[in-house]
C-alpha cells in the first residue's frame, strides 16, 4: 500500500436476515407470530381460513340452488306435464248453458287442464286447449270453424283432428252433454 492512502473499508456481507434497505422494517415485524396476533386482537389464521371456507361454501350453495331452480323451471317449460299425468282438479265440470249461448267458447279446467267448450255446426264439443306441437293454448275461430294455434299456425277440426301442422297429434276430446240448462264436461 502506498503511504498516506487509507484503504476503504469493505462493507459487511449482507446476511439473509438483514433488510435490503436499512429503512425497511425487519421481516419478523412484518409477520407477527401467533401470540402477538392474539395479543393485538387479530383472529388467528386457522379461524380466518375456516370462516372463509364457510362463507365460500354458503355462497356456493346459493349459487347452485339458483342454477338448479332455473334449470328445473326451464325443463318444465320445454318438457311440460305429460298427457295422462294428473295435476289435480275436478273430473267433471258443469256450467250454465246460457254461458255457451253468450260466448263463442267457454274455458274450463278439467283435472287441472284447460278445456274449451264451443258450438260447431254439428253440435257442442269440448277439446283440450293445449296444442300438441309445443303446448301453446289454441283458440276457437267460429268463422273458420277451426281451433287455431296462435304460435305456429296448427289448425284442428271441431273433433280435434289435425287439419294443418306442425302439430303431430290431435287435440284430446272430452265428453260433453247438455242436460237441461246445464252443460256437463268430463
Amino acid at each position: 500500500m502506498e503511504a498516506g492512502v487509507t484503504p476503504e473499508p469493505t462493507p459487511p456481507d449482507p446476511s439473509p436476515d438483514a433488510p435490503a434497505n436499512p429503512a425497511d422494517p425487519p421481516a419478523a415485524a412484518a409477520e407477527p407470530d401467533e401470540a402477538a396476533a392474539r395479543a393485538a386482537g387479530l383472529p388467528d389464521a386457522a379461524r380466518r381460513k375456516f370462516m372463509h371456507r364457510v362463507y365460500n361454501m354458503t355462497l356456493g350453495f346459493w349459487v347452485l340452488a339458483g342454477i338448479a331452480g332455473t334449470g328445473y323451471t326451464a325443463a318444465r317449460y320445454v318438457w311440460p306435464t305429460k298427457e295422462g299425468e294428473s295435476t289435480g282438479g275436478e273430473r267433471t265440470v258443469t256450467f250454465p248453458k246460457k254461458e255457451l249461448d253468450d260466448e263463442t267458447m267457454v274455458k274450463v279446467l278439467v283435472e287441472g287442464k284447460p278445456v274449451g267448450v264451443f258450438r260447431a255446426a254439428d253440435g257442442v264439443h269440448a277439446l283440450s286447449l293445449v296444442c300438441t306441437h309445443l303446448g301453446c293454448l289454441v283458440n276457437w275461430n267460429p268463422d273458420a270453424g277451426l281451433m287455431i294455434c296462435p304460435c305456429h299456425g296448427s289448425r284442428y277440426e271441431p273433433s280435434g283432428q289435425v287439419v294443418q301442422g306442425p302439430a303431430p297429434l290431435p287435440l284430446k276430446a272430452y265428453d260433453v252433454r247438455v242436460s237441461g240448462d246445464t252443460v256437463v264436461v268430463g
